[in-house]
């Protein structure tokens, strides 16, 4: 068992109440374990969810911690490791939240002998909004339909390819070896490039069932925003992605065929009328592949 655990926490005008309260009811539960939760404010400007967040520092094994708002994600989360004081950090997002009311005692009861690295996984939960929310919602949709992808099994097939720090226990040893790499400034893939660098230096990594849920969602056009960030930081870093991108093998596939012009095209033409579907309140994933492989394909 591991006997000390620090829970990090990010938050970013985000009111981390809900997460923080259940966390640390769970770890008074499991006996044995010495524990600190730290909520790291990555400079939020919204005075409510800081006032909100200080006062965790009253719960017992709770601190809160400010720093200015850093460039991008991958220099957070190194700065928010270095303020945890025990060797083995559980990294949770503040908008997810545990499916397990055993979520800290399943991280801490693994055998973790020769790992770096324990990945728990993401699953969505829409509650008694779930039919509504797989019509209507861009983000739960895809969510839903990638969970089959990203169940226990198949990510110990691929444990590098299937990596995701939204719910991760790591060694701090480790991450100051192998750190997030603060090249990438804008949205996304910070953690697939973290899951090739612990793979080029021999870290192996476990993935456990034991997952937390998105449980709220962006607007459609948010979501789609988002998207064309990720892809954006996905063109500027594809050389060194090969092999850890579904999307980048479809365009290397379609380009040896040299067949990528039609697909450029075919966005040029359609791609404004895709993404004004995709923002509306019946979004098709069919299309949202589409979108992206052609918005993809226009950066080239």
């Amino acid at each position: 068992m591991i006997d000390k655990l620090s829970i990090l926490i990010p938050v970013y005008n985000d009111d981390a109440s809900l997460l923080v309260n259940s966390l640390v009811r769970e770890a008074q539960k499991v006996k044995g374990l010495e524990y600190e939760v730290v909520v790291y404010d990555d400079g939020s400007t919204d005075s409510r969810c800081i006032e909100a967040n200080k006062r965790l520092s009253q719960l017992s094994g709770c601190r809160y911690v400010a720093e200015p708002h850093h460039t991008c994600r991958a220099a957070m989360r190194n700065a928010m490791l270095r303020q945890g004081k025990y060797e083995w950090c559980l990294m949770v997002d503040v908008r997810l939240q545990p499916v397990s009311n055993n979520f800290i005692s399943n991280y801490v009861h693994t055998d973790v002998s020769g790992c770096g690295a324990v990945c728990g996984g993401v699953v969505v939960k829409g509650g008694d909004r779930e039919q509504e929310l797989y019509l209507e919602s861009l983000r739960f949709r895809y969510e839903k339909y990638e969970e089959r992808n990203h169940d226990m099994e198949s990510r110990r097939r691929s444990p590098y390819q299937s990596f995701r720090t939204t719910n991760i226990m790591l060694r701090r040893s480790v991450l100051q070896q192998v750190p997030y790499d603060e090249r990438i400034i804008g949205y996304g893939y910070e953690d697939v490039m973290l899951g090739k660098s612990l793979e080029k230096a021999g870290v192996k990594v476990l993935h456990i069932d034991n997952p937390v849920a998105y449980t709220s969602f962006e607007s459609n056009l948010r979501y789609i925003e988002k998207l064309e960030e990720a892809l954006n930081t996905l063109h500027a870093i594809a050389s060194e992605l090969q092999g850890y991108s579904p999307l980048l093998s479809a365009v290397n596939h379609i380009d040896s065929w040299n067949m990528l012009w039609s697909v450029r095209c075919m966005h040029r033409l359609f791609g404004q009328l895709e993404r004004c579907l995709l923002s509306g309140n019946r979004p098709k994933l069919f299309m949202l592949k589409l979108y992206k492989l052609g918005y993809y394909a226009s950066l080239r």
